[in-house]
């Protein structure tokens, strides 16, 4: 039997090569096996405490009984940790390092950067890694997107509702400025303890976490720990630290956001011109590691023939401006009638872009596909991509028409896109506003030009090919060697 770690043996449990115990706030979570102590089905926890594993090298899947009790109150996460280990395999870690993957929320989602939180999960267990993945997620569901049964799984959530109290009823009697800092405390304090415990006693290698709602949080309680933090950044830093409508409308988180990354040991960026937003002193830690185009683009046998259709995928929102391709394509569908629109995405926009499609009297040739996952042979078939976006972090769905070789028509000024789309190679790159329309000109051309949208197509696969798994994986496994070895 496993013995329980108290709070005087802990940090012997925490050195353990097999097991250890995770005190997060009052919760106690008691380890045991199969192996080590067969359970006939109706053995109960002890009170106050529960049965759960963290399996280490070569243990086996866990039975798990009981609740999680934090402070009294339940832990919401039970029953996905309890499928999450019983569902596990015999996990074997190779490289001897391990990493912890932070996202805020998670369960459910099935936005861009939750899947390369469960995609950097999978290609890290894969090599070797062992994989924690927390999260701070009020939602009981599981991960949309696939996560590799070897990488554990643990929900840091909890209700803390006597410290948010405590909070809020202090920041009305605060100057404004406190305030501010009072609310944010209320919201992520919590989160910030339950981390700083867990990387006081799990003490994982390096910390990677996921765009601000995690980065703060995490680059806060490893502050004077061994955890080394790479907090990664998906969009152009302007937006994700100097907006005030994105994230937190809170001005101390925004202070915060950029004060904290002087504690990172290396800040990921998506290109190396985003680097410039930064300050000098930190211009030395900052690695550009771009996204990946995914292996199914290279997957497809039987390429269909080009059809007379423009495509645009992405979410419909404000800064994908699809309105402007919908008015675009307004202006020159009459006389191009054998040629169509269809937009893939979902989003809080749908509404009043269908309005708009009908009140301009184009809803017959432009269509919405809604949200639909294999996209491969949608964007092999259509003749032109359109993406008429503000800007972007990683343009995945234009990348990932150039893997199929169809060229793309964008905005000049569009970061996150004008870095591989290249006007007149693989696609046409035009100059946003004014008169004319720059956006349906270009599209005129290319549905008159024929053999224009052939070269650039031709041209098209090579300009991303560098956006590939395996120079990704390369990146990121040498950053952390590099990093868990100074």
């Amino acid at each position: 039997m496993i013995p329980t770690c108290s709070n005087a043996d802990r940090k012997r449990c925490a050195n353990s090569n097999l097991h250890y115990t995770i005190q997060l706030a009052s919760a106690r979570w008691n380890l045991k096996t199969r192996s080590d102590q067969p359970n006939s089905g109706s053995e109960k926890p002890a009170a106050g405490h529960s049965v759960f594993t963290d399996i280490g090298v070569g243990e086996k899947s866990a039975n798990i009984k009981g609740t999680f009790p934090l402070d009294g109150r339940f832990w919401p996460f039970k029953d996905a940790a309890r499928r999450s280990i019983e569902e596990s395999l015999v996990k074997e870690f190779t490289s001897g390092k391990h990493v912890a993957l932070v996202i805020r929320g998670l369960g459910g989602r099935s936005g861009g950067a939750e899947r390369i939180y469960c995609e950097l999960a999978n290609i890290l267990t894969e090599n070797g890694y062992r994989v924690t993945c927390l999260f701070f997620d009020k939602k009981k569901e599981t991960p949309f997107y696939h996560i590799d049964a070897r990488a554990e799984r643990i929900n840091l959530y909890g209700p803390a509702k006597e410290s948010a109290q405590k909070w809020k009823k202090i920041s009305k009697v605060l100057p404004k400025k406190l305030q501010h800092r009072a609310e944010w405390e209320a919201e992520n304090g919590f989160f910030v303890k339950q981390l700083r415990d867990y990387f006081k006693l799990s003490r994982p290698d390096i910390a990677i976490s996921l765009m601000p709602p995690a980065n703060t949080p995490v680059l806060l309680a490893a502050n004077g720990t061994s955890v080394k933090v790479v907090p990664t950044n998906h969009n152009i830093p302007e937006q994700d630290y100097d907006n005030p409508d994105r994230w937190s409308k809170n001005p101390y988180d925004r202070k915060l956001r950029k004060k904290v990354l002087d504690f990172a040991s290396a800040i990921h960026v998506l290109f190396p011109e985003f680097s410039k937003w930064f300050p000098i002193h930190l211009q030395s830690r900052i690695v550009a590691i771009p996204n990946y185009i995914s292996k199914e683009f290279d997957s497809l046998e039987v390429v269909p023939p080009k059809e007379k259709l423009i495509l645009g995928v992405g979410r419909l929102a404000d800064v994908k401006n699809y309105v402007q391709l919908i008015r675009s394509w307004a202006s020159i569908a009459a006389d191009h009638v054998e040629w169509g629109v269809k937009i893939y995405g979902v989003g809080p926009n749908e509404k009043e872009l269908k309005e708009e499609a009908r009140r301009l009297g184009v809803e017959g040739s432009l269509t919405f596909g809604g949200h639909r996952a294999d996209l491969v042979g949608e964007y092999a078939r259509a003749a032109i991509f359109c993406h008429p976006a503000f800007f972007e972090g990683f343009g995945l769905a234009p990348a990932e028409a150039l893997a199929m070789g169809t060229p793309v028509v964008c905005y000049a000024d569009c970061p996150g896109v004008n870095q591989f789309v290249k006007d007149g190679y693989n696609g046409l790159a035009v100059k946003r506003g004014g008169d004319p329309d720059e956006l349906a000109l270009a599209l005129r051309r290319l549905i008159e030009n024929e053999d224009l949208r052939e070269r650039l197509g031709r041209n098209a696969p090579d300009s991303v090919r560098e956006f590939s798994i395996t120079r990704y994986t390369e990146a990121w496994t040498a950053l952390i060697e590099r990093l868990v070895d100074e």
